[in-house]
């Protein structure tokens, strides 16, 4: 702003609108005091400028370091999904064994009491029976149900001989069920 007001000045006396005349004094040391204010106007320009070109540098690096981050995270998401859909994969196959070894503890609880040589007794029912709750299955629940109520000896030996079969396959069942998860989840 100075350096304008000082222009202007020259530029008066210069051209005489002041009416006066302008000796070569005069004229030398506003000279020298335009040439002044021109240097210290570029030379603050170029301050600026330079401050100007350092933000500038520092907010593309940011955007690059920005873009970078952005990147990593998107893979770590993608990474992360993958992991979650492995994970949901061996959940389930673990909760169709994990099914598949509650089958197992009923016939071993079964075999307990109505195996070969075994006598039930209230506490070897009770496990059934709590075991069969574990389980959650209505169709064994009904088939220890007809082991429990049977009456005569063919009866009674029909009655047992399809519990263990039938659990047997369900096991098999949801093994094969946990490995097909698997498989599918490998693809």
């Amino acid at each position: 702003m100075r350096a304008i007001l000082i222009a202007i000045v020259a530029l008066a006396l210069l051209f005489g609108c002041t009416g006066s005349n302008v000796t070569q004094e005069q004229y030398d040391t506003l000279s020298t005091s335009c040439a002044k204010a021109k240097s210290d106007s570029a030379a603050a320009l170029a301050r600026e400028t330079a401050k100007a070109n350092a933000a500038t540098a520092q907010v593309s690096a940011c955007t690059q370091e920005k873009q970078a981050v952005q990147s990593s995270l998107l893979a770590t998401e993608q990474e992360n999904a993958a992991l979650q859909e492995k994970a949901d994969v061996l959940d389930a196959a673990q909760a169709k064994t994990y099914k598949a070894a509650q089958y197992k503890l009923a016939l071993e609880y079964y075999l307990d009491a109505f195996g070969p040589g075994k006598i039930p007794n209230t506490a070897r029912l009770k496990k059934i029976d709590e075991q069969i709750a574990v389980v959650g299955d209505a169709t064994l629940a009904g088939l220890i149900s007809n082991v429990n109520n049977c009456q005569g000896i063919v009866g009674c030996s029909d009655a047992k001989a399809a519990v263990q079969p039938y659990i047997e396959a369900q096991q098999q069942k949801l093994m094969l069920e946990a490995a097909a998860i698997v498989g599918a989840g490998q693809q």
